[in-house]
């Protein structure tokens, strides 16, 4: 069935259990990243409860009866079992909301569909042609009336992005210094949606920390931690190759505006140059496991101007190159801005070094891109990314 917008249709005429489908969204949209959403909300269009909010960091709601899944064939979707929701869940609206720049005329073509199993029972189409300078879409609405579920096709647009539609749902942002609560409110509030951390959950994703006002970005710390399944950090690979340690190490590519290029790692002890150029340095080299705070790389921000990008990555120099069990975090702190985090999440690849995310200087802004490829060592990634530098083999010793 093919839905036209405004167009609603009951749910057990295209379902016939009338409980479990799966809603599946493609959009054709080169350049711009997408984040889909489901808002459950009460009689009233209301966000009640923050975790009916189901996104890419909050993949379920608290009863199941929504979750993301993505149907074959599609870029994301969400699992719905309505006897699941609690009473006082009547209506589940599905968003879609640009992170980063761009407007949704951009988008070529676009659909939502109702899956039962693998069958498709319902689409609604769009396109770019719909709309103008909105970031962000309600695309279908599933509802509660009169005791019977339906859908209604929507395609309406949002000027704002994702915080317009939490705004919209009655819903608040929390900001990203807590602001002491207000004294004796008039009435009950829902609970704020944590947008404060924010996690790159798929490749290509990226955010921009701009400066504060009249103010340098401060040092930016990258920190590389990754779990354990022996008790001691980094020692449970070590059995599948014969070692007593797995040596896990962060490092990076930059380029400076001048034009200088180079790396900074502890293979070679090219640890770099905090207060002066490239302005990166690396703390230490963690060879036994023993420092709770993993690796850290740190840049100077007070000297960010100076920096044209800089590529960050972490390689296994020892044990076994098994990114899925290692589990690997990267996060990236900046005073006064949210924190970033990038999760190294093959499952199955056994090349050693993965390039972890791009930082570029963007009129002073930094803008962050993750990145999570895997290359068979540094010249392979060097050329993945047109770095340009020459490689000879090299030592921590």
């Amino acid at each position: 069935m093919n839905l036209s917008r405004g167009q609603r249709a009951k749910i057990a005429d295209l379902v016939p259990n009338g409980q479990r489908f799966t809603l599946g969204v493609s959009v054709d949209a080169p350049g711009l990243i997408i984040d889909f959403a489901c808002f459950g909300l009460d009689a009233r269009g209301q966000l009640a409860d923050e975790r009916y909010m189901t996104f890419f960091n909050q993949p379920t709601s608290p009863c199941g009866g929504v979750a993301l899944s993505v149907p074959s064939g599609d870029k994301a979707g969400f699992a719905i079992d309505l006897g699941r929701l609690p009473a006082g869940i009547e209506r589940l609206t599905l968003t879609a909301a640009i992170d980063g720049a761009g407007t949704m005329s951009r988008i070529g073509r676009g659909h939502v569909r109702l899956m039962d199993g693998a069958s498709e029972v319902g689409r609604f189409e769009f396109s770019g042609a719909d709309f103008a300078e909105e970031r962000a879409l309600m695309l279908l609405e599933i509802y509660r009336k009169d005791g019977i579920w339906r859908t209604c096709a929507l395609g309406q647009g949002f000027n704002g992005g994702l915080a317009a539609l939490v705004a919209h749902f009655g819903g608040t942002v929390a900001p990203e210094t807590p602001a002491p609560p207000p004294p004796e409110p008039p009435k009950p509030q829902p609970s704020p949606v944590n947008l404060s951390k924010i996690t790159l959950d798929k490749r290509g994703n990226s955010v921009s920390l701009q400066k504060q006002a009249n103010a340098s970005h401060g040092e930016i710390l990258i920190n590389l931690k990754w779990r354990s399944l022996s008790g001691a950090k980094k020692g449970f690979l070590s059995g599948l190759m014969g070692s007593n340690r797995t040596d896990l190490d962060v490092g990076c590519l930059y380029e400076l505006i001048n034009g200088d290029k180079s790396a900074v790692q502890a293979l070679g002890n090219t640890f770099g140059n905090y207060y002066g150029p490239p302005y990166i340095a690396l703390d230490a080299d963690d060879r036994t496991g023993s420092s709770s705070s993993g690796e850290n790389l740190r840049i100077n921000g007070q000297h960010w101007d100076e920096i044209k990008r800089v590529l960050v990555y972490a390689f296994i120099y020892e044990g076994a190159p098994n990114w899925a069990e290692a589990e690997a975090l990267i996060t990236l702190k900046t005073p006064g801005q949210p924190e970033i985090e990038v999760r190294l999440d093959s499952h199955r690849n056994d090349r050693p070094m993965c390039a972890i995310a791009l930082l570029e200087n963007q009129g002073g802004a930094v803008k962050i891109t993750k990145l999570v490829d895997y290359h068979r060592g540094h010249l392979d990634m060097d050329q993945a990314h047109h770095w340009g530098l020459e490689w000879v083999r090299g030592s921590k010793d």
